[in-house]
């Protein structure tokens, strides 16, 4: 990951940082947020045909056709229409749509997989990508990524498959339950942007990952997120136990770490499975979540709490985490089961639960209603009622234990 800031590998999060987020100062970007730049133009069109040469007078018909001769700096400019295809990016390019043209990769793996240090700086906008097996759009092993403006829906259609017949990331990995991939997947990912997309009606929403390498000053941003009724909306999930072997990180290695999470809209995820707003969560010993900044979000109506960090297995490191200034409302409609030592089965606006106490946590500002918990908490640091607002509905501000 050759844009991944070593010198903050060890930083735990100034509170500086999160005021700014919180005053909508401006965030330093992951990538460079130019214009579309000189390279060559490549067109696709429904009314095309793949001997063409992709010119914007005789375009190709296919998504594929015109990415495949395409490099780095280059734009592939898809006019709309539907294209029945699974599009592999492994270059710098822009995939841009006109006229929201659709993927339907029904019956494919993806709809749009970037892949590889080769496709550092690769932008996909304007695209709606539905009814894949597996991911909508993934991510994977590169950086310097943007992904902004598209529709995502429909997708993880693997998980509906009888269970003999689900494969890849629809089959759980130990305590890690299968989930298709969700509708956008970040896969050992650094220095990259999700913006501005809706993301709906898939098994999950957004998922980023660490088990490659690690996943890193991501910034996910002003994306609606809503009606993923059998995962979370956002999840930020560990999966490598490299990545922290005894609570002890290794950010070169492995790990989620230094991502910012602002200003998205996350409602009705989780409903019909177990499924947060935005969870934040390590599974097995060794996995790490930490650093991360969860600001100015809205989470309403979700199956588990509005924010839910679970950290299952002591020798993790899911410390120095910041959820401030969000809103959260009707949430852990289905009621949180995962600990024993911390049942919750009351509606619950942040759940935070780990089988060994976290340290640099920080619950700052958030605004709660409608539910029976406003926090509820096991091996945090203590929480000041008066850090949060508590409006209407709300029963007890904080249990902690």
């Amino acid at each position: 990951m050759k844009m991944l800031d070593s010198s903050r590998f060890s930083a735990r999060p100034a509170l500086a940082l999160v005021l700014a987020c919180a005053l909508g100062l401006a965030l330093t970007p992951a990538v460079g947020m130019a214009d579309d730049g000189d390279g060559h133009t490549f067109f696709v069109s429904r009314k095309g045909s793949d001997g063409n040469p992709c010119s914007e007078s005789a375009p190709c018909a296919t998504i594929g056709r015109a990415v495949s001769m395409a490099g780095n700096g280059d734009t592939v400019m898809v006019g709309r229409g539907t294209y029945h295809e699974d599009v592999a990016i492994s270059v710098g390019l822009t995939l841009r749509g006109a006229g929201r043209p659709t993927i339907d990769a029904s019956g494919m793996d993806n709809g749009i997989v970037i892949s590889g240090d080769g496709a550092a700086g690769a932008r996909v906008m304007g695209f709606t990508v539905k009814n894949a097996t597996f991911e909508g759009i993934l991510v994977r092993q590169t950086h310097g990524v943007t992904i902004r403006d598209n529709v995502a829906e429909a997708n993880d259609q693997g998980i509906f498959l009888p269970p003999a017949q689900q494969t890849g990331e629809c089959l759980a990995a130990g305590p890690i339950p299968g989930d298709c991939g969700e509708g956008i997947h970040l896969w050992s990912v650094t220095n990259s942007r999700v913006e501005e997309n809706w993301v709906g009606n898939n098994a999950g929403g957004i998922l980023l990952t660490d088990e490659s390498g690690p996943t890193a000053f991501n910034i996910i941003d002003g994306n609606v997120v809503v009606d993923n009724t059998y995962d979370c909306g956002i999840t930020i999930a560990g999966h490598n136990p490299g990545a922290a072997p005894g609570g002890n990180p290794q950010p070169a290695t492995a790990g989620i770490y230094g991502n910012t999470v602002s200003r998205n809209r996350a409602d009705r995820n989780g409903v019909a499975g177990e499924g947060a707003g935005i969870l934040i969560a390590g599974g097995a010993p060794g996995t790490a979540v930490y650093d991360n900044q969860i600001v100015g979000n809205e989470a309403s109506g979700n199956g588990l709490a509005g924010f839910t960090l679970h950290s299952h297995a002591p020798g993790q490191d899911l410390n120095g985490n910041v959820i401030a200034w969000n809103r959260f409302s009707h949430d852990n409609l289905d009621g949180d089961t995962d600990f024993s030592q911390a049942t919750d089965s009351q509606t619950t606006g942040i759940f935070l639960a780990s089988a060994a106490p976290l340290s640099g946590t920080v619950v700052l500002g958030n605004e709660i209603r409608n539910v029976y918990y406003g926090i509820f908490t096991l091996h945090v640091p203590p929480i000041p009622v008066g850090a949060n607002h508590f409006g209407n509905g709300v029963t007890v501000p904080v249990l902690q234990q």
